[in-house]
């Protein structure tokens, strides 16, 4: 259900959660104070408490709060991308529970270009954890119709902020403060490029557990979605046979992530196609994902990566897409 400002924030005064709009997607906020509001956020997403939140908030002084490793570099870093689609993973403070970092030592702090969730974030004065607002796994929401549908049995609040201008989730980045440098190592590929960061040194090797959205198998659609090389493209039909042979050797279930398998074989398949501008397809992605796989008679949705996709500015993509899809050949 679509709700007020105030509304929204009387929601979450009284220990509820409620979608908000942000630049990237829509995100299922809680307070972080609330540890029965937190806790609402993993039942109402079917999400495995193994998966840590990120915390949005309104200001650096916010930000400092939750972390004690703050340090004038990090704050440099802050502020040349905040707010943006940038989230910064340091050591929490006690202000953040274990369930949102779920037991791991480090938060995912952001502070959110949006100014209705800003707003929503200053007037409640405390900041708000909020994954995408989504089933587990399943596509992210770039529009509040997304959410209203996703959650139509849990009647969500949601706060109508328009289509969202990035589409897809921040970049996530461990930052570990070393004297008067940073050392920084990408978790998860968004908004903001590597070669924005050249200044600071980069540690490739790391584990990627500390980061949301970190497993084999998330934001797929309803549908099985098929990565096919453009190398490898013959036609449909071909798609279609190889599909159908190699699904039956798919587990049910992956990391706590239901797998989608059609109990027959598929007959119709379609190609999903996105812009050849990266910034104009990652607004497209996860809106053309449900579309496609709510598409009367689309069994099956496949999509031709092409050389252009593994440039920089696509890696962000590249990632939905390697989570979303069932297979890829």
């Amino acid at each position: 259900m679509i709700v007020s400002i105030d509304s929204a924030i009387e929601h979450l005064k009284n220990d509820d959660v409620v979608a908000i709009p942000t630049e990237t997607v829509y995100g299922l906020a809680a307070r972080i104070d609330s540890e029965t509001a937190v806790k609402k956020i993993f039942s109402t997403k079917e999400r495995p408490f193994f998966d840590p939140l990120i915390v949005h908030v309104a200001s650096i002084d916010e930000a400092k709060s939750l972390t004690t490793e703050w340090t004038d570099e990090v704050s440099t870093l802050a502020r040349a991308f905040w707010p943006g689609p940038l989230t910064l993973v340091l050591l929490k403070s006690d202000r953040v529970s274990d369930v949102i970092t779920s037991g791991l030592p480090r938060v995912g702090i952001r502070m959110p270009n949006h100014k209705i969730a800003l707003e929503i974030i200053e007037r409640v004065g405390v900041p708000l954890a909020a994954p995408s607002a989504n089933k587990f796994g399943k596509t992210s929401p770039t529009k509040s119709l997304h959410v209203e549908n996703e959650f139509k049995k849990e009647n969500v609040a949601v706060v109508e902020g328009g289509e969202c201008d990035i589409g897809i989730e921040s970049t996530v980045l461990l930052v570990k403060p070393q004297g008067k440098t940073l050392e920084l190592s990408i978790l998860r590929h968004g908004g903001v490029s590597k070669t924005e960061h050249i200044q600071h040194q980069f540690i490739e090797v790391v584990s990627k557990i500390e980061s949301p959205g970190h497993m084999k198998h998330h934001y797929m659609p309803n549908i099985p979605l098929v990565l096919v090389n453009e190398s490898d493209f013959l036609t449909p039909q071909y798609i279609l046979n190889r599909l159908n042979k190699e699904m039956k050797n798919l587990p049910d279930v992956i990391e706590d992530v239901k797998i989608l398998k059609p109990k027959n074989d598929v007959t119709h398949i379609e190609e999903m196609v996105l812009s050849t501008n990266s910034s104009l397809a990652a607004r497209e992605l996860y809106a053309k994902l449900r579309e496609s796989s709510e598409k009367t008679g689309t069994e099956a949705i496949y999509f031709v990566l092409r050389d252009y996709h593994l440039k920089e500015e696509w890696l962000g993509i590249l990632d939905r897409l390697t989570k979303a899809a069932s297979l890829k050949f």
